[in-house]
């Protein structure tokens, strides 16, 4: 089954003007915060901001490792076409590229420029709409054997047609580049490979087309960092995408990963992270209802199977009376019944105790909230005058403690 690899350009001197521009007007904190300073950041980018850009000096560097990471991955590709938008920083990120799979001896190596694989926007500066280059001036400056032009308009006109609005096209655009994709890729071996270096928010929408997602809402959905790198894969008997990959960027250290969170690396851009809910039962006398039935019976096979199993002779019968008069926090996923964990607070003796997350849950942040909770009702208890007496050291404010079977630091520390 034929492999598709989409590239986002490297950082361009628009991303690092932008990110300049950021700067000047406080932070992105601030400029998140007041909408005002956003209307100026975008004003200025609009001002200052080149039609065409070529990469920065970041740019260049992230260019020449996403080339290296995919001349190294060892793909055993029978024939790579290698498309790139007829942007600069698309042009420049895919130079290095197609050194590095020559360099790699990749076999039967096409480079191919396509006129209608540019950014939604098209070519503007200024507020005007600009030509773009000639696929003849393109190849002047370029270090690229091209073996063939896609979709120029003619030989002494430039690649970009501002008919209709700036980003009216995009759409169409999208749809037609995914036809003419699931259409080369048919035409490859099992064994070829098609890489494609373009731009984000077009990216975007023709990822959601590949796989059948409508285009709005796209640029939210499928985030791309300067060189992320997303593979699919065509199933011929369905004639539809396998998603082998979003947004991964191996080659990138934290210093040149740019355009995008590194929490969005990934899966994390098309899968976002669900909702989890703490929820708090408990007995009425402390203002809360009491558990589910069914939620309750989850919990004390998962409290018998991951806690009581560690002591010999405990069950639930050894705390039943801390268990009635404990506030229970208990970590569900939005819209669901199905416990992701739980922790106890008991009141009397001001204490986090019972706490369990399941395992598939593991490493999600379950812990973490369900603790903040407990400190946050062990606070609130301690400012309404319901937690009495000083800590063990005297203290003023009682200190919240963690509750711990006799010899069982070896649990807790594994």
């Amino acid at each position: 089954m034929p492999l598709l690899q989409l590239v986002r350009h490297a950082e361009s001197a628009n991303n690092a003007l932008y990110n300049e521009i950021i700067s000047e007007c406080g932070g992105a904190a601030a400029v998140a915060s007041d909408p005002s300073l956003q209307r100026r950041v975008d004003e200025e980018e609009a001002r200052r901001r080149s039609s065409d850009p070529p990469l920065s000096a970041r740019g260049l560097e992230q260019a020449a490792r996403v080339g290296e990471h995919l001349a190294g991955e060892n793909l055993d590709c029978a024939s790579t076409l290698l498309v790139c938008s007829p942007m600069r920083r698309a042009l420049l990120t895919a130079a290095p590229i197609a050194r590095g799979l020559k360099g790699a001896g990749v076999a039967n190596l096409r480079v191919e420029c396509h006129a209608q694989y540019f950014e939604a926007g098209g070519c503007h500066e200024g507020g005007r709409a600009l030509p773009g280059r000639t696929f003849q001036q393109i190849c002047g400056d370029h270090p690229l054997d091209f073996d063939a032009a896609e979709c120029f308009p003619s030989p002494d006109r430039g690649w970009y047609s501002a008919a209709g609005a700036p980003e009216s096209d995009a759409q169409p655009r999208a749809e037609r580049m995914c036809l003419w994709i699931t259409e080369r890729l048919a035409a490859l071996p099992d064994t070829g490979r098609v890489i494609m270096v373009g731009h984000g928010a077009f990216m975007a929408r023709l990822l959601a087309r590949l796989v059948g997602l409508p285009c709005a809402g796209a640029a939210a959905l499928f985030v791309h960092a300067n060189t992320g790198v997303s593979t699919l894969r065509l199933v011929r008997r369905k004639g539809s995408f396998l998603v082998l990959g979003l947004n991964q960027t191996p080659h990138l250290t934290p210093q040149l990963l740019t355009g995008a969170h590194p929490a969005e690396d990934g899966w994390a851009a098309a899968l976002r992270a669900p909702a989890w809910v703490v929820r708090r039962y408990g007995p009425e006398a402390v203002g809360c209802y009491p558990m589910p039935t069914g939620l309750r019976r989850q919990l004390l096979e998962a409290r018998r199977r991951l806690l009581w199993a560690h002591e010999s002779g405990v069950g639930a019968s050894a705390y039943e009376e801390s268990d009635a008069r404990s506030v229970t926090f208990v970590c569900v996923l939005e819209g669901s019944e199905t416990p992701a964990g739980q922790v106890q607070y008991d009141p009397s003796t001001r204490r986090l105790r019972q706490m369990v997350v399941l395992p598939q849950f593991r490493k999600l942040g379950i812990g973490c909230a369900l603790v903040r909770a407990v400190a946050s009702i062990h606070a609130e208890k301690v400012a309404g005058g319901s937690v009495n007496g000083p800590g063990a050291e005297g203290d003023a404010s009682p200190p919240l403690r963690v509750h711990a079977w006799q010899r069982s630091e070896a649990f807790y520390t594994r």
